[in-house]
């Protein structure tokens, strides 16, 4: 764990529980791709750049998520390094009581701000093109967070963010997490008709061919919305279904839990209405959700 890894003629990784890249675009300046999930991620991330004789110049955050974001504000008080990150991800980062607060869709309570929802806020500017050093680029693939972004280096390696977790985290899961399931089925498709050398996942190994872990993760949207819809067979409240959806995919529940599953479980409610195949009816002062056609 946190071992350096070569994946090009200029680009590294860190195996770490959240995978970040390393991509020397003009010896000795490096950019980063994402910051690990806390201070230790990022200070194992600054003794490889320190010990190459790097210079960070630039880090990439690909989402706002904590796993990926929580070392940021510790990298860029260590080195001054410029942070960027996607869309309105880029807000999340610098005002990252936001993430909690999206997440529990109010205040948020002291407990809701642990270090795994709520990073330290950074810095940070909006992603463009014109902020990135020569030999990298990067492809939108919204779904998974409000805005994410893969990094592509001039050595054909891809860092795919969490647009695709492992097929054992799927089976062990079954459901992910996800803010918008249409997108991110979308950012499915984009992933799987990228080119490139190497894949490397923010929480899987390194592969040649993406394609086979893009079917994986679709199957499992497409599994998981087909049984929300069945759970909506006879009219339910939100609350119910996310009680059902802990039951069925054997998720103990506790606030985080409640948190990430509850704010996935509405994300596949709104793309089952949307679609037609679930809707809206009101008993008395309760929002209640059902199947289609029943």
């Amino acid at each position: 764990m946190y071992e350096l890894k070569r994946a090009g003629e200029n680009t590294w990784y860190m195996r770490a529980p959240t995978n970040t890249g390393f991509y020397l675009y003009q010896a000795p300046e490096v950019c980063m791709i994402d910051a690990g999930g806390d201070r230790e991620s990022a200070e194992k991330a600054l003794e490889h750049i320190r010990a190459q004789g790097w210079r960070l110049t630039t880090l990439f955050l690909t989402h706002s998520h904590a796993d990926h974001t929580g070392g940021a504000a510790y990298l860029r008080e260590q080195t001054g390094c410029e942070v960027y990150a996607p869309g309105i991800s880029a807000a999340a980062v610098k005002h990252s009581f936001l993430i909690s607060t999206t997440l529990y869709g109010g205040s948020a309570s002291a407990e809701m701000c642990n270090k795994f929802l709520l990073p330290p806020p950074c810095e940070c500017g909006e992603l463009s093109e014109e902020v990135l050093p020569a030999g990298v680029e990067f492809a939108r693939l919204d779904g998974h967070d409000m805005a994410q972004a893969a990094f592509r280096t001039a050595d054909g390696v891809w860092f795919t963010a969490d647009c695709v977790i492992s097929a054992e985290a799927l089976r062990k899961h079954r459901i992910s997490f996800l803010y918008d399931i249409g997108q991110h089925l979308q950012a499915l498709d984009r992933l799987s008709g990228l080119e490139g050398s190497l894949f490397i996942p923010a929480h899987d190994e390194p592969c040649s061919d993406i394609n086979p872990l893009v079917e994986v993760n679709r199957t499992a949207v497409m599994e998981v919305a087909s049984d929300i819809r069945e759970m909506c067979a006879q009219p339910a409240t939100v609350d119910e279904v996310i009680e059902m959806s802990l039951k069925k995919f054997g998720i103990r529940l506790y606030l985080m839990q409640y948190l990430l599953v509850g704010e996935t479980v509405r994300s596949y409610l709104s793309w089952l209405l949307d679609r037609g195949e679930v809707r809206t009816v009101f008993s008395g002062t309760r929002l209640l959700w059902e199947r289609a056609g029943e």
